[in-house]
């Protein structure tokens, strides 16, 4: 494809900036921000998410009707999003300090409509956090790409001081079907993680590995296996493509990824992940092995622009 078609253009995600093609778009996104769930997906108009809010609102009253000390209950906000507070449950007991515990936890789940976006905040999992839930739906009503001191996914930015945060960003190509890319920020704490090289990997033994790469004709190729530096953050850079036999005839995989295991306790360095994924499927084996497809077939992203499109987003990454 000609670049000069589709020139790129700078995305901002998570805390950090980089330049795509023209035709990338936005797919979704998760953000978990404190314990709370923030599930984001696009394309979507504002009747479609109420509809769906009133479906999961009667689940979850039918589910709450017995209930006796606390019933489901649900608010409509004057911004337009709806709370449901649900499956009220009592804890009793004794804590590790010995002091008596007698509280009642709820789950809170909630929906918001915004700029043909549909955000769902909360779960099942997530307890007594009604109020934290409300300053994020404020949040996302003063969204915008401008926002200091703000969480991004590429559509917007919600104001969040850092901390206890995971940001994950699904990307496609408008005109690369089968292309996609994933953005991955998360801070921790505990143990350090591991490089990808550096994991325990549970794989078949020798003859189990050897018989499965005959019945599937499974080719492997790698194209770059090594440490890269990004941003001054030591990562480390593998692309592979794999190609093995499936009902539909040979499916072939490029995959590249760029990790950096980030650094416990830092809001500054936190654990980051490019993927870029190529698939396609032939009804014969490739004829030059796994990897990129034949000069030949049409509407196909070819070696040097999936390698373009790869260093660029690379080397244009950067704290904003």
């Amino acid at each position: 494809m000609d670049s000069s078609t589709n020139p790129k253009k700078t995305v901002r995600v998570g805390r950090f900036t980089m330049d795509l093609p023209g035709d990338a778009v936005f797919d979704g996104a998760l953000l978990e921000l404190n314990g709370v769930p923030v599930a984001i997906t696009p394309r979507f108009i504002k009747p479609r998410v109420e509809r769906e809010a009133q479906k999961n609102w009667r689940i979850i009253e039918d589910r709450n009707r017995g209930k006796a000390e606390h019933k489901a209950t649900r608010k409509d906000l004057a911004q337009g999003a709806v709370i449901f507070n649900y499956d009220h449950t009592r804890i009793t007991g004794e804590g590790l300090d010995g002091e008596p515990i007698n509280k009642v936890v709820h789950s809170t789940l909630a929906y918001q409509w915004f700029n043909n976006l549909k955000f769902v905040l909360g779960n099942d999992s997530t307890l007594n956090r009604e109020n934290q839930i409300r300053e994020i739906l404020d949040s996302i009503l003063l969204s915008g790409t401008d926002v200091k001191q703000a969480l991004c996914y590429m559509e917007g930015c919600l104001t969040y001081r850092t901390g206890n945060e995971g940001v994950y960003v699904d990307i496609n190509f408008a005109e690369r079907p089968n292309l996609r890319a994933k953005f991955t920020s998360k801070q921790y704490g505990g143990a350090a993680n591991q490089y990808l090289s550096e994991r325990n990997k549970n794989g078949f033994s020798p003859a189990d590995a050897t018989a499965w790469i005959m019945k599937s004709e499974f080719q492997h190729r790698t194209y770059r296996n090594t440490k890269r530096t990004v941003n001054n953050l030591v990562g480390e850079e593998i692309i592979e493509a794999s190609t093995e036999k499936s009902a539909e005839g040979y499916l072939t995989e490029v995959n590249a990824v760029w990790y950096y295991p980030g650094e416990p306790n830092r809001a500054d360095k936190p654990e980051i992940r490019l993927d870029l994924d190529y698939s396609y499927t032939t009804k014969q084996p490739p004829k030059n092995g796994t990897g990129f497809p034949d000069q030949e077939e049409t509407h196909s992203v070819r070696e040097e622009e999936f390698m373009k499109i790869w260093d660029d987003a690379l080397n244009s990454l950067v704290s904003k």
